[in-house]
C-alpha cells in the first residue's frame, strides 16, 4: 500500500479499536473514531496523512519504496547522502509545523524509530540472526503499510530504588514469563503510550537501562493494538472538543497518554527483536547509546521543539503588540531574549546538517552533538519562553470571556468596548491571542506539554551526566596542553583527532565484550541505574 490518506487511516483505526481494550474515564470505549474527545486529534492525524498527497508537500514527505516503487513516508528513508539528511529534516519539520510541535507523537515519529531498528539490526542480530531479520521485516511492513504506532518504554513508578527483578511482584515491570513454539508470553506494565488509543500497533522498547542479570526484562517487540490480553488505560483528557475559539490548540492536538498492561500477552516470534535471554540487557542498553538510530530520532524531536519555540516566540511578539507594551525596555529585553534563544536553537538544528557525515554502511547522519545539546538545553529555553509569556500576559489571562459570551448580543458590545487591544486590535483579535497564549502557558494542555518537553527524552539530569561521560574530551584537553606549553600544532576547525572523532562528538563506543564495564547503561550513567542488592527472585 502506498502512502495512506487520512480517510484510509480513520477506516483502519475504527476497525482495530473496535477489538482493542481501551479504557477512558472508567469505560471501555470501543471504536475511538466515535468518541467525541478524540475527534479533534484524529482529524489532526488524518491531516498528517493527507499532507503526503498535497502537491505542495508530497515530494518532500514521500519517496519511492525500494521494493514496490510506490510513494512511502520519507520518515522511513535511509539517508544515503547529505541531500537525504536535508530532505528528512524538511519532512519532519513540515509535519511538526502543521501542529506547531504539539503533536510530537504523530505518525512520522514512530516511523523514524522503526527505521532506526532497521539501521541497528546488526545489534539485534547479536541474539540470533532471526532477530535482525525480524527488525528488517517489521520496518518493511510498517513502511509499506504506512502504519501509526505508539511505544511504551518506561517501567511503572513503584519502587525506583530496586531493579525489575527485585520488585515485590516480578511482573510489575513488563517481563518475559516463558517462551513457546509460537512466541514469548509477557506480563506486567509499561508507561507511557502517548496517542495509544489513536494508533494501530504498539512497540515495546525498554529505556533507561536494564540492570545486569535482569535479562527477562530486556524485551523489544511489536504487537497489534487489539492483541488479546493488552489493555490501555487513558489518563484524564485535557482536550476541549469543538471549542476552537477558547482552546485553539487543545481542541485539535490533545495527545492522550495511556498506561499499558500486558496480561500474559503472546508475542509471535516474527515480532520479537530482543528476546529477553541472557545477554539481551547488553543489546538493549547499547541501542540508546548513539549511532544513526538516535541521530535520526534527534532530528525528529528537535523539529518538534523548534516548531514549539517558533510558535511561542510569535505568540509573545503578538501578545505584547496587541496591548501596546513593546515600547517598554524590560519588555524589549524579554522579547529579545526569546529571539536569541530561538536563533541559537535554529543554528544548532540546521548546523548539524553542515557537519553531516557518512557512517557505516553508507548511512548519513547529522554530525556533532548540536542536536543533543539543543534537545537538553532546549528544555530550559522552552520553560523560560513559557515564563516570559506568562509575565507579558499578566492578569490579561483572566480577562477572558468565552466564545459563548462573544455570541451573546446582550454583552458583546461591552466586550467589544472594554476588552479590545491597542488601536488596530479588536476585542475578538486580542482575546484570540490571549487564549492561544493560555493554551500553551496556562491550561492543562500547556502544562502537560511543558512536562512532556522536560521528560520526553528521559531524565535530563541523568542525560546530561551521560553526555559528559560519553563525550570525547581528548581534543579539548589537547587545547589546554597547547595553552600551557605555549606552542603546538593547531588543526583547522572543525578539529579532528587521530581517531577520527570531531570535537563535539561522542567517544568511540566500547566493544560488546567491554560493554558491561562502560560508564553508561542505555542513555543513563551506570551509577544511576539500580543494581541488585540481593539474590534475584525467580521470574519464571
Amino acid at each position: 500500500m502506498p502512502a495512506r490518506t487520512g480517510k484510509q487511516y480513520i477506516e483502519s483505526l475504527s476497525a482495530v479499536t473496535q477489538r482493542a481494550a481501551i479504557y477512558l474515564n472508567g469505560e471501555r470505549v470501543g471504536d475511538v473514531t466515535k468518541v467525541p474527545m478524540f475527534q479533534g486529534p484524529i482529524a489532526a492525524v488524518a491531516e498528517q496523512y493527507d499532507m503526503q498527497h498535497d502537491p505542495r508537500y508530497k515530494d518532500i514527505l514521500t519517496y519511492l519504496s525500494p521494493t514496490t516503487g510506490d510513494p512511502v513516508s520519507t520518515a522511513c528513508m535511509i539517508p544515503r547522502s547529505k541531500e537525504d539528511v536535508i530532505k528528512k529534516r524538511q519532512a519532519y519539520k513540515l509535519h511538526t509545523d502543521e501542529n506547531f510541535g504539539y503533536m510530537g507523537r504523530a505518525p512520522h515519529f514512530m516511523l523514524s524509530l522503526v527505521t532506526g531498528w532497521y539501521m541497528n539490526r546488526e545489534n539485534f542480530g547479536r541474539a540470533g540472526p532471526e532477530f535482525a531479520a525480524n527488525a528488517e521485516r517489521y520496518y518493511e511492513y510498517v513502511r509499506e503499510n504506512d502504519l501509526f504506532l505508539t511505544h511504551v518504554l518506561i517501567n511503572p513508578q513503584i519502587d525506583r530504588s530496586k531493579t525489575s527483578s527485585e520488585q515485590e511482584d516480578p511482573y510489575i515491570h513488563l517481563g518475559k514469563v516463558k517462551e513457546t513454539d509460537e512466541g514469548i508470553i509477557v506480563r506486567g506494565a509499561k508507561m507511557l503510550g502517548t496517542m495509544g488509543p489513536l494508533t494501530e500497533e504498539l512497540v515495546v522498547v525498554p529505556f533507561g537501562g536494564i540492570a545486569p542479570g535482569d535479562h527477562e526484562y530486556a524485551l523489544a517487540f511489536s504487537i497489534p493494538l487489539d492483541a488479546p490480553g493488552l489493555k490501555l488505560i487513558c489518563r484524564e483528557p485535557f482536550g476541549h472538543p469543538k471549542q476552537h475559539f477558547d482552546h485553539p490548540l487543545s481542541s485539535r492536538f490533545e495527545e492522550i497518554d495511556c498506561f499499558a498492561v500486558f496480561d500474559n500477552v503472546l508475542v509471535p516470534w516474527d515480532r520479537v527483536v530482543v528476546p529477553g535471554r541472557p545477554g539481551s540487557e547488553d543489546i538493549v542498553n547499547g541501542v540508546a547509546r548513539g549511532g544513526p538510530m538516535m541521530a535520526d530520532a534527534g532530528v525528529q524531536t528537535t523539529s518538534q521543539m523548534l516548531s514549539q519555540m517558533e510558535l511561542c516566540t510569535g505568540i509573545a511578539l503578538k501578545l505584547a503588540d496587541s496591548v501596546g507594551i513593546t515600547g517598554f525596555l524590560h519588555v524589549q529585553e524579554k522579547l529579545g531574549e526569546m529571539i536569541l534563544m530561538l536563533e541559537l536553537s535554529r543554528a544548532a538544528y540546521y548546523g548539524s546538517e553542515a557537519l553531516a557525515v557518512e557512517g557505516p554502511g553508507g548511512v548519513w547522519a547529522p554530525g556533532g552533538m548540536g542536536l543533543r545539546a539543543f534537545r537538553l538545553l532546549g528544555i530550559q529555553m522552552y520553560e523560560r519562553m513559557i515564563e516570559i509569556i506568562r509575565i507579558l500576559a499578566g492578569g490579561g489571562f483572566f480577562q477572558a470571556p468565552t466564545g459563548a459570551d462573544m455570541d451573546n448580543p446582550e454583552i458583546r458590545p461591552l466586550i467589544d468596548a472594554f476588552m479590545r487591544g491597542r488601536e488596530g486590535y479588536s476585542a475578538e483579535e486580542r482575546l484570540s491571542i490571549f487564549k492561544l497564549a493560555w493554551d500553551v502557558a496556562g491550561d492543562a494542555f500547556g502544562m502537560r506539554a511543558q512536562q512532556y518537553v522536560h521528560f520526553h527524552g528521559g531524565d535530563p539530569i541523568r542525560l546530561m551526566a551521560a553526555h559528559y561521560l560519553n563525550y570525547n574530551k581528548e581534543p579539548l584537553l589537547k587545547i589546554v596542553e597547547r595553552a600551557l606549553k605555549g606552542n603546538g600544532e593547531m588543526e583547522v576547525s572543525p578539529y579532528q583527532d587521530p581517531g577520527g572523532t570531531r570535537i563535539g562528538e561522542e567517544a568511540p563506543p566500547p566493544s560488546p565484550a567491554a560493554s558491561k564495564d562502560r560508564a553508561t547503561f542505555g542513555a543513563y550513567p551506570a551509577a544511576a541505574v539500580p543494581r541488585r542488592t540481593r539474590p534475584r527472585k525467580d521470574a519464571g
